[in-house]
C-alpha cells in the first residue's frame, strides 16, 4: 500500500475567530494613505481666511504702479465691481468658474480674475481686499479684463498657494482706499453731474459720474429668463437733490445691498448703465465703478440733505409738552 502524504497534513487547520463573517483577503481591501477624507478635502478645497502666510517676499505697491510682467507684488483696494464668468473659455485645471473683480484704490484700478473650484466667495461692493500675485498681465483690448482696468492678475487660492485674495471682513475700519479716482478736495471731480443732468443727456459724457444716496432697498427676487436661467435681482431706490431713480443689481452683486442703510449710504457710480423712460433705471456694466460711502465733501453734503428731507417728510411729529405748547386753552372742569 502506498501512502500519499501532503504537506498540508503537517499543519493543522486554524478556525476563524468569527465563523459567520469570512475574513477579507488583503487584495480586496483598498490601500490607505494615512489621511482622512476631511484632511484631504481641507487641502484641496481651502477657504479664504486672513491666516494665509506668504511663502516669499512680496513688494507692496499702489495699483497705479503695477507694470506687466513676472514679479511678486501685493496691493490693497476696494471692490468696485464684480461679476461671475459663467462659461470661461480658458480655465486652469479643475476650475469650475471664475469671478472677474475690479479692485481700485486712490491711485488706479486693476482687474482680478479669481478662479475657483468649490470656493464660496463672499464678495460685496466696497469690501476692502488685499491681493498677492507673482505676475501682472496686460489685457488691453481683450475680454480678460475690463477696459477701465486693463491690467489684470489671476489668482487660484484653492490650487496656487503663491497667489491669494484676502477679504478684510473683520479688520476694515472704513478709512483706507475711500477716495475716488482723481479726487482733490479743492477741485471738482471730473465727469460728476446731478442725476437730473445725467437723465437729460449726461449719460453720453465719457466717464460720467453720479453721486446718489440710498432711499429704499427692495426685496430680493428670482427671475427666470427665456433660456431657463434663474438669477437674483434687487431694486434699490436712489436719489439726489434733483431727481430719483432705481438702481438694479443682479446675481451675486445683490448681496452688496445687505449692509446699506437708507438716507445714509452714499454711492458714487462711474460709467453707469442706464434705461430712461417714464422712470430712470441705473445698472452696472462691465466698466462701471461703484464707490460705497466715498470720502468726499459731496457725500457729506448729500447725507445732510437726506437728513433734512427725512425730517421734513416725517408724518409723526413728536407731541410738544406743556412748556412748548404755544397756546394753552383753559382746561374745562368736569361736572
Amino acid at each position: 500500500m502506498t501512502l500519499q502524504i501532503s504537506i498540508q497534513a503537517f499543519f493543522p487547520p486554524r478556525s476563524s475567530p468569527n465563523p459567520s463573517s469570512p475574513t477579507k483577503s488583503i487584495s480586496s481591501s483598498a490601500p490607505g494613505d494615512g489621511f482622512t477624507r476631511a484632511e484631504v478635502d481641507t487641502v484641496l478645497h481651502p477657504t479664504l481666511s486672513e491666516t494665509w502666510t506668504p511663502s516669499t517676499d512680496y513688494q507692496g505697491c499702489d495699483i497705479a504702479a503695477l507694470v506687466p510682467g513676472p514679479k511678486s507684488v501685493t496691493f490693497m483696494g476696494r471692490i468696485a465691481n464684480f461679476f461671475d464668468m459663467a462659461m470661461p473659455s480658458k480655465k486652469p485645471h479643475a476650475a469650475s468658474g471664475c469671478v472677474k473683480v475690479i479692485v481700485k484704490n486712490d491711485t488706479g484700478a486693476v482687474t482680478v480674475r479669481i478662479w475657483y473650484a468649490k470656493l464660496n466667495l463672499k464678495l460685496r461692493l466696497g469690501s476692502l481686499v488685499t491681493v498677492w500675485t507673482t505676475h501682472v498681465s496686460n489685457g488691453d483690448g481683450s475680454t480678460l479684463s475690463a477696459s477701465s482696468a486693463p491690467l489684470f492678475v489671476s489668482v487660484f487660492p484653492e490650487r496656487d498657494r503663491s497667489s491669494y485674495f484676502m477679504i478684510h471682513e473683520n479688520s476694515d475700519d472704513g478709512i483706507l482706499c475711500k477716495s475716488p479716482l482723481g479726487y482733490r478736495e479743492s477741485q471738482s471731480l471730473g465727469g460728476l453731474m446731478t442725476l437730473k443732468n445725467f437723465v437729460n443727456g449726461g449719460f453720453d459724457v465719457s466717464e460720467a459720474r453720479i453721486i446718489v444716496i440710498v432711499k429704499s432697498i427692495g426685496a430680493r427676487k428670482r427671475i427666470t429668463n427665456r433660456k431657463g436661467t434663474t438669477s437674483e435681482v434687487i431694486s434699490v431706490g436712489i436719489f439726489d437733490d434733483t431727481e430719483e431713480a432705481t438702481l438694479t443689481l443682479w446675481g451675486a452683486v445683490t448681496e452688496s445691498a445687505a449692509p446699506w442703510k437708507p438716507s445714509s449710504t452714499v454711492l458714487l457710480i462711474t460709467n453707469p448703465g442706464w434705461k430712461i423712460g417714464r422712470k430712470t433705471h441705473v445698472s452696472l456694466t462691465a466698466n462701471t465703478y461703484v464707490d460705497v460711502d466715498p470720502c468726499m465733501l459731496d457725500a457729506d453734503w448729500l447725507r445732510k440733505f437726506a437728513d433734512r428731507m427725512t425730517k421734513r417728510e416725517h408724518v409723526c411729529q413728536p407731541f410738544p409738552d406743556r412748556g412748548q405748547r404755544p397756546n394753552n386753552p383753559p382746561v374745562a372742569k368736569l361736572c
